[in-house]
């Protein structure tokens, strides 16, 4: 951690038992919605490659306006105010032969990783060797063994370190406590919420789960009625091997219900994204933030 300061806000909030806000998605290269997001009292925000907007130009144009270099000066370390995760487009069952995915997005400047269905252990595994780079052998969390190509030029400059220091914490936490990338997977089928106690027990490096109701509820049966009362029951199944497991449980929220979903134990709060957010107001006063 370069100067003694965390640089992923995420992380660091998380560590200190705080609930922490997410903006939402914004659209890849959409600079108005990047703005507004950077410029706002999210913690986090998911940058959308999955359903649309896939594109490494775009998305290093993105990640670049995340810089408030107001912010950083008014701050005094160089931690972003609101942190941008990328959803990639590769479903978690795609990682081992999509590396070039996950690495160019890294690559790039992105503090994390959201992972679309994912479902077994394998599936996780691939993702978190794709993120590491190969580990100083002797190391405690050698493995699993990283397989991250090195590069350079365009993450370094976003983070504000130099190369040793990202090659030092350009890692997974909580598989390595002073690792500043977050893998965030969502658990959005019938089989990830079977298997996700083996999941979460086999692999550190995926240092949060969204519970996703959407794909969930179709891959249920019920034709995305995410309110389906076995949906949302197959949600609180995720939240409680979580718990079980000290890690981080994320889930969509609104105004109207996010008291209740940190009273239920989530950790993580996606609000919509929207000029007027009265689910981050409203959740930040639960949290007492």
């Amino acid at each position: 951690m370069p100067g003694g300061v965390r640089l992923n806000k995420v992380i660091d909030l998380l560590e200190q038992g705080k609930t922490v806000f997410c903006g939402g998605l914004v659209h890849n290269g959409n600079l108005d919605e990047v703005v507004e997001m950077a410029d706002s009292d999210y913690d986090f925000c998911i940058i959308e490659t999955e359903h649309e907007g896939f594109g490494f130009p775009a998305l290093r144009n993105t990640i670049q306006h995340f810089l408030n270099r107001k912010r950083i000066l008014e701050k005094g370390n160089l931690q972003p105010d609101v942190v941008p995760l990328v959803r990639i487009p590769p479903n978690a069952r795609e990682a081992g032969s999509n590396q070039w995915v996950i690495k160019q997005t890294l690559d790039v400047g992105a503090f994390g990783l959201v992972l679309p269905h994912l479902n077994t252990v394998e599936e996780a595994r691939a993702a978190v060797v794709a993120s590491r780079y190969p580990q100083v052998p002797g190391v405690a969390d050698f493995y699993p063994e990283g397989e991250r190509g090195w590069s350079n030029r365009l993450a370094v400059r976003f983070w504000g370190i130099s190369t040793t220091e990202y090659h030092d914490v350009a890692d997974l936490w909580p598989l390595d406590p002073d690792g500043e990338v977050l893998i965030m997977a969502i658990i959005e089928e019938a089989q990830g919420v079977k298997n996700v106690r083996d999941i979460l027990r086999a692999e550190k490096g995926i240092g949060a789960v969204w519970a996703g109701p959407g794909d969930l509820s179709v891959s249920m049966g019920k034709r995305g009625n995410a309110r389906d009362p076995e949906v949302q029951e197959a949600l609180l199944r995720v939240l409680e091997a979580c718990k079980e497991f000290d890690v981080p449980c994320a889930t969509g929220a609104t105004a109207a219900d996010v008291e209740q979903r940190i009273e239920q134990g989530f950790r993580i709060i996606i609000a919509p994204l929207a000029k007027v957010d009265d689910a981050l107001r409203t959740g930040r006063k639960a949290a007492g933030r």
